[in-house]
């Protein structure tokens, strides 16, 4: 006999023994990543009991994601003037927006941001972006406020000279904060109540941790002369601040990139305490008159910008390269004003007026002269990230605590746990023995649906899917109850879906919890089917082995049907709902895809341990007993 059939058979003589080990492997797992912090606790408690005799692997800390009602965060309400887009564009030029918003907050670190379209009664388009996680309103409202409005404006009349003179009311005014600066000075050094000169020159003090040569260049070389407690010798003028500052602590790390080329050995990192006096843009204000008017180039055709310095005279330049379509616009830009003036605006403001010699194909613009190389790092930044098809304005902020929200997550578990119990006491004193493998099986189905909320390495939840998939596939194929393409489609697509979002964690909110309370509840339909189907079984006569198979198999069509009914309104909620409405759904699709695994496949592979005469002569633990002959 081949090996292969030798396994083949040794497999089929063992299968429930190999099903049951599976089974075990799969709650472990499951356990250990949907509870990494009491996991992590036994076992550093184990090798401490055991003086380090027993010592198991430990496992990363992955958290739940949670949404602003839970975590707590900010959430800002701004007003878009759609003034100057044709009714038919609004939608669309929104949908920039609100796509623009996403992906700069985003590149700030913060997770699973709400960002939302909302119209007034009035007609008045609105954006709510609500930013879990980000407690400081102003961190908030820089990180959207920073999205350029990229326009390109043409003459409509003659335009007036342009002004390249420099802004000299800010110049005055910087020149004043540096007095008072230097003033201030003065007297920080000779004081630690900082506070209190922060409130006599009405400014803000604060302590900054992390200082480093990369993050703020300025202020790290100032204070690499200091000693601790040290204060600067002169006020540190920045793009837009003047800053005094303390040296508080200094933090040397060995730096693990130290074999790379270019690299220091060390990495120095700063704590401060600062006051900073805001400073103003220097950079020319170009009065350019109102006699221009927009065209239909904006940021939204912007495909790339890059730094660049000019050949000539080594000054930092912006290309702006489009995509096709605002290529073919600048083409016919540039072509209809040879010799004229075209103005590129910056959030509302002219921050270049070149004239055009000749007509640019190739859909490249340079914008030039007005800025350092700082600065044009920061624009080439701020482009890339997204330029707004329309203008925004802030009208509304709100900061959400996180204790009302951790309130509800306190009562969100009293709620679970009472209805885990409450349907445990059901189905143990209705059904008994199948009763009580049933609340066995809803606990492993817990424990799947929160591995799959949580943050797991995407290696280990691929490990965790495979072992859903491979006792699912064996029970199923062993009870003939893939019936046809249909159910085999609806494996498929919840098999896309789960592998999805173990890659995408799901982001709890109050609604998603409610969602996955109420899949609970639901997880254990199926059960009560398949125990009534065989109940039917066994008082008609059939021996357990055949009553325990046929439960199953003539409960599965109800059961598919009620499930596919509950996905399908998932998929309604998912695509068309807006914020908790999807993660009701993405919850609510979750339990119930899992519920089918753990209500048959775990309760039959748990139920066929007992399957014996033993069982066959205590019926009444199955809640039926012979027919009567």
């Amino acid at each position: 006999m081949l090996k292969s059939q030798k396994f083949s058979h040794l497999f089929k003589r063992h299968r429930q023994r190999w099903l049951v080990t599976l089974v075990v492997i799969f709650a472990v797992l499951g356990f250990v990543l949907a509870t990494t912090n009491y996991y992590n606790q036994v076992v550093n408690a184990l090798a401490k009991t055991t003086n380090n005799v027993i010592v198991l692997p430990t496992v990363n800390h992955s958290s739940f994601v949670l949404g602003l009602d839970l975590q707590g965060g900010t959430q800002l309400v701004y007003e878009a003037d759609v003034s100057s887009v044709p009714e038919a564009d609004r939608m669309s030029s929104l949908d920039g927006v609100r796509d623009i918003i996403e992906r700069r907050v985003n590149s700030a670190g913060v997770s699973e941001p709400i960002v939302q379209i909302n119209r007034t009664l009035k007609g008045d388009y609105r954006i709510i972006a609500e930013l879990a996680g980000v407690k400081d309103v102003n961190e908030a409202i820089r990180m959207i406020g920073e999205t350029p409005l990229l326009e390109f404006k043409e003459q409509s009349t003659d335009a007036q000279p342009v002004d390249l003179s420099p802004n000299a009311e800010a110049v005055a005014f910087n020149e004043q904060v540096m007095i008072d600066a230097k003033d201030a000075l003065k007297e920080a050094v000779s004081t630690s109540d900082w506070q209190a000169l922060a409130d006599k020159y009405q400014v803000v003090v604060d302590t900054t941790d992390s200082i480093t040569a990369d993050n703020q260049p300025e202020l790290f070389n100032a204070l690499q002369t200091l000693s601790v407690n040290g204060v600067v010798a002169e006020p540190i003028q920045t793009n837009d601040s003047i800053i005094i500052a303390k040296l508080l602590s200094k933090n040397e790390q060995d730096n693990p990139f130290k074999d790379q080329e270019g690299q220091t050995p060390t990495i120095t990192t700063y704590s401060a305490q600062l006051l900073n006096f805001p400073a103003q843009d220097e950079s020319p204000v170009l009065n350019i008159g109102d006699n221009w008017k927009n065209t239909e180039l904006s940021g939204k055709n912007l495909k790339r910008a890059t730094l660049q310095f000019n050949p000539q005279d080594a000054t930092p330049e912006v290309s702006l390269e489009f995509d096709s379509e605002g290529a073919e616009m600048f083409a016919n830009i540039t072509e209809r004003n040879i010799g004229k003036p075209v103005a590129i605006f910056l959030d509302g403001y002219a921050i270049s007026v070149p004239t055009v010699n000749e007509r640019i194909p190739d859909g490249r613009a340079i914008i030039s002269g007005r800025f350092n190389v700082q600065e044009a790092k920061l624009l080439v930044q701020r482009l890339n990230t997204g330029a707004l098809p329309v203008p925004i304005n802030l009208v509304s902020q709100q900061t959400v605590g996180a204790s009302l929200g951790q309130k509800s997550i306190n009562n969100s578990v009293t709620a679970g746990l009472l209805g885990f119990l409450l349907v445990a006491i059901f189905m143990i004193m209705f059904y008994r023995l199948p009763g009580i493998m049933s609340v066995l099986s809803l606990g492993i189905y817990a424990l799947t649906v929160l591995t799959i909320f949580k943050t797991s390495p995407i290696w280990l939840a691929l490990i965790f899917i495979a072992l859903l998939v491979i006792l699912f596939i064996s029970v199923f194929n062993y009870l003939k109850i893939f019936d046809g393409l249909f159910s085999a489609g609806l494996f498929v697509v919840i098999l896309v879906f789960l592998v999805f979002y173990a890659n995408q964690p799901i982001t709890l909110t109050l609604a998603g919890i409610t969602g996955f309370i109420l899949s609970v509840g639901m997880a254990v339909d199926a059960n009560v089917l398949i125990f009534e189907r065989m109940k039917e079984e066994l008082r008609s006569g059939k021996p357990l082995s055949a009553a325990l198979d046929e439960g199953f198999k003539r409960a599965w069509p109800s059961i598919r049907v009620g499930n596919i009914i509950t996905i399908l309104t998932c998929f309604v909620l998912m695509a068309f709902g807006t914020g908790l409405v999807k993660g009701f759904g993405a919850t609510l699709f979750i339990g119930v895809s899992i519920s089918m695994f753990s209500s048959i496949v775990i309760t039959y592979i748990l139920l066929k341990i007992f399957n014996g005469a033993w069982l066959d002569r205590h019926r009444w633990l199955l809640g039926a007993r012979k027919a009567n002959k």
